[in-house]
C-alpha cells in the first residue's frame, strides 16, 4: 500500500513540475508583408516590447508601447523580426496621405500566418496587430 500510494505521489509531483515546465514551444520569427497600392509610404511601427493596459471603468484593452522601431516603408513589403526572446509582437500600419491607399497586411509566425486582413485605408487610417503568447 505504502509503494502504491508513494508511487502516486512522484506521479503527481512529476506531472506538477510538468505544468511550471516551460517546454511549450513559441515561434521564432515574424514575418511582415504587406502588399497592395498606395499613393506614397506608409507608415510602419514595430515592437516586441509593449504592454496591454485595461480601463475596466471605459471598458477598453490599449496597447502602450515601451520600445518601438518607426520606419517608412513602399510596396511591396517584407521583412522578418527576430522574436524568439520576447515571445510578442506589435505592428501598425498608416497610411498619412491624403489618398487612400489599398492594402493588406499579412503577419506570419514561423511561417503560420497568425493576422491577414486587407482594407483601404484614407488619411490616418491605420491596421494593428498584436500577439503576445502564452506564459508572458
Amino acid at each position: 500500500m505504502c509503494a502504491a500510494a508513494a508511487a502516486l505521489a512522484v506521479m503527481a509531483i512529476s506531472a506538477a513540475c510538468n505544468l511550471l515546465d516551460d517546454d511549450q514551444e513559441y515561434p521564432s520569427v515574424a514575418r511582415v508583408e504587406i502588399t497592395g497600392t498606395t499613393p506614397g509610404p506608409l507608415e510602419l511601427v514595430v515592437s516586441d516590447d509593449f504592454q496591454r493596459v485595461a480601463d475596466f471603468d471605459q471598458g477598453a484593452r490599449y496597447t502602450v508601447l515601451v520600445r518601438a522601431d518607426t520606419s517608412q516603408v513602399e510596396l511591396d513589403f517584407v521583412k522578418e523580426y527576430d522574436i524568439e526572446l520576447a515571445r510578442r509582437f506589435y505592428v501598425r500600419l498608416t497610411n498619412h496621405a491624403v489618398e487612400v491607399a489599398q492594402v493588406r497586411l499579412t503577419v506570419a509566425f514561423d511561417g503560420e500566418v497568425g493576422y491577414s486582413q486587407g482594407a483601404n485605408l484614407s488619411e490616418s487610417g491605420a491596421l494593428e496587430f498584436s500577439e503576445i503568447f502564452f506564459g508572458t
